[in-house]
Protein backbone atom coordinates (compact mmCIF):
# COMPACT_ATOMS: atom_id res chain seq x y z
CA UNK A 1 0.00 0.00 0.00
CA UNK A 2 1.54 3.15 -0.87
CA UNK A 3 1.20 6.59 1.25
CA UNK A 4 0.50 9.66 -0.71
CA UNK A 5 1.66 12.63 1.36
CA UNK A 6 -0.20 16.03 0.25
CA UNK A 7 0.67 19.84 1.72
CA UNK A 8 -1.41 21.68 3.52
CA UNK A 9 -4.17 24.49 1.84
CA UNK A 10 -1.81 27.44 2.67
CA UNK A 11 1.27 25.42 1.27
CA UNK A 12 1.86 26.54 -2.28
CA UNK A 13 4.37 23.46 -2.78
CA UNK A 14 6.22 21.08 -0.23
CA UNK A 15 8.13 22.27 2.41
CA UNK A 16 11.01 20.02 1.45
CA UNK A 17 11.34 21.75 -2.14
CA UNK A 18 12.75 25.15 -0.75
CA UNK A 19 15.55 24.50 0.85
CA UNK A 20 17.21 27.24 3.95
CA UNK A 21 19.47 29.25 2.11
CA UNK A 22 16.28 30.29 -0.40
CA UNK A 23 13.91 30.87 2.43
CA UNK A 24 17.08 33.03 3.99
CA UNK A 25 17.10 35.10 0.95
CA UNK A 26 13.60 35.78 0.37
CA UNK A 27 13.48 37.16 4.22
CA UNK A 28 16.42 39.13 3.28
CA UNK A 29 14.42 40.48 -0.17
CA UNK A 30 11.62 40.96 2.23
CA UNK A 31 13.11 43.64 4.55
CA UNK A 32 14.54 45.81 1.21
CA UNK A 33 11.57 48.13 1.56
CA UNK A 34 12.04 48.13 5.04
CA UNK A 35 15.83 49.38 4.44
CA UNK A 36 15.12 51.74 1.63
CA UNK A 37 12.86 53.58 4.08
CA UNK A 38 15.12 53.49 6.81
CA UNK A 39 17.84 54.86 4.80
CA UNK A 40 15.64 57.46 2.97
CA UNK A 41 14.85 58.75 6.80
CA UNK A 42 18.65 58.08 8.58
CA UNK A 43 20.88 58.18 6.10
CA UNK A 44 23.31 55.93 4.37
CA UNK A 45 24.77 54.96 7.59
CA UNK A 46 22.00 52.37 8.31
CA UNK A 47 23.60 50.60 4.90
CA UNK A 48 27.00 50.33 6.41
CA UNK A 49 26.23 49.07 9.45
CA UNK A 50 24.13 46.52 7.72
CA UNK A 51 27.58 45.79 5.56
CA UNK A 52 29.41 45.58 8.30
CA UNK A 53 27.17 43.56 10.58
CA UNK A 54 26.80 41.21 7.97
CA UNK A 55 30.51 40.54 6.99
CA UNK A 56 31.52 40.12 10.50
CA UNK A 57 28.53 37.98 11.03
CA UNK A 58 30.15 35.50 8.10
CA UNK A 59 33.57 35.24 8.98
CA UNK A 60 32.15 34.71 12.96
CA UNK A 61 29.82 32.00 11.29
CA UNK A 62 32.87 30.14 9.29
CA UNK A 63 35.38 30.57 12.71
CA UNK A 64 32.48 28.83 14.76
CA UNK A 65 32.23 26.21 12.12
CA UNK A 66 35.95 25.34 11.64
CA UNK A 67 35.98 25.23 15.55
CA UNK A 68 33.02 22.52 15.40
CA UNK A 69 34.79 20.55 12.71
CA UNK A 70 31.67 21.13 10.31
CA UNK A 71 31.53 21.59 6.97
CA UNK A 72 32.04 25.34 6.18
CA UNK A 73 31.11 25.52 2.41
CA UNK A 74 27.44 23.92 3.50
CA UNK A 75 26.75 25.65 6.60
CA UNK A 76 27.46 28.83 5.15
CA UNK A 77 24.98 28.46 2.32
CA UNK A 78 22.13 28.72 4.40
CA UNK A 79 22.69 32.39 4.38
CA UNK A 80 21.42 32.25 8.26
CA UNK A 81 24.69 34.35 9.83
CA UNK A 82 23.43 36.77 6.72
CA UNK A 83 19.77 37.38 8.13
CA UNK A 84 21.49 37.32 12.00
CA UNK A 85 23.51 39.88 10.50
CA UNK A 86 20.64 41.70 8.56
CA UNK A 87 18.40 41.93 11.57
CA UNK A 88 20.95 43.08 13.95
CA UNK A 89 22.33 45.98 11.57
CA UNK A 90 19.10 47.32 10.88
CA UNK A 91 18.16 47.62 14.87
CA UNK A 92 21.36 49.30 15.25
CA UNK A 93 21.88 53.24 15.43
CA UNK A 94 23.39 54.42 11.67
CA UNK A 95 26.95 55.88 12.32
CA UNK A 96 27.20 53.82 15.51
CA UNK A 97 31.38 52.34 15.79
CA UNK A 98 32.93 49.30 14.31
CA UNK A 99 33.72 48.06 18.08
CA UNK A 100 30.03 48.42 19.11
CA UNK A 101 28.99 46.37 15.82
CA UNK A 102 31.11 43.70 16.71
CA UNK A 103 30.27 43.10 19.93
CA UNK A 104 27.03 42.62 18.94
CA UNK A 105 27.18 39.94 16.25
CA UNK A 106 30.27 38.53 17.98
CA UNK A 107 27.51 38.01 21.03
CA UNK A 108 24.52 36.60 18.65
CA UNK A 109 26.61 34.36 16.17
CA UNK A 110 28.97 32.79 18.70
CA UNK A 111 26.97 32.76 22.19
CA UNK A 112 23.16 33.28 20.79
CA UNK A 113 23.72 30.70 17.99
CA UNK A 114 26.30 28.27 18.34
CA UNK A 115 26.57 27.45 22.02
CA UNK A 116 23.18 26.73 21.85
CA UNK A 117 24.08 23.82 19.02
CA UNK A 118 23.56 26.05 15.79
CA UNK A 119 20.60 26.72 13.02
CA UNK A 120 17.52 25.95 14.65
CA UNK A 121 18.79 25.06 18.24
CA UNK A 122 18.68 28.46 19.94
CA UNK A 123 16.09 29.70 21.94
CA UNK A 124 15.93 32.95 21.31
CA UNK A 125 16.60 35.17 17.90
CA UNK A 126 20.61 35.71 18.09
CA UNK A 127 20.28 38.80 16.50
CA UNK A 128 18.12 40.61 18.93
CA UNK A 129 20.06 38.82 21.99
CA UNK A 130 22.89 40.38 20.73
CA UNK A 131 20.58 44.09 20.53
CA UNK A 132 19.48 43.05 23.82
CA UNK A 133 23.42 42.73 25.50
CA UNK A 134 24.56 46.13 23.63
CA UNK A 135 21.79 48.09 24.61
CA UNK A 136 22.10 46.91 28.17
CA UNK A 137 25.72 47.20 28.12
CA UNK A 138 25.88 50.15 25.96
CA UNK A 139 22.65 52.23 26.65
CA UNK A 140 23.79 55.64 25.23
CA UNK A 141 25.18 54.44 22.03
CA UNK A 142 21.96 52.24 21.64
CA UNK A 143 19.39 54.99 21.80
CA UNK A 144 21.06 57.81 20.13
CA UNK A 145 19.70 58.26 16.71
CA UNK A 146 20.96 60.61 14.80
CA UNK A 147 19.53 62.61 11.43
CA UNK A 148 21.38 63.41 8.59
CA UNK A 149 22.14 66.78 8.63
CA UNK A 150 20.59 67.46 5.23
CA UNK A 151 17.30 66.08 6.06
CA UNK A 152 13.90 66.17 4.49
CA UNK A 153 11.86 68.40 7.36
CA UNK A 154 15.18 71.07 7.60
Amino acid sequence: MKTEVYCSPQQHSQLSQHSTGRIMLWVIAACLPGIAASTWFFGWGLLLNILVVMVFAVLLEAVMLKLADKPVKTHLADNSALVTGLILGIAIPPGSPWWLLFTGICFAIVVAKHLYGGLGQNPFNPAMCGYLLLLLSFPLNMTTWHLPTDTLFA
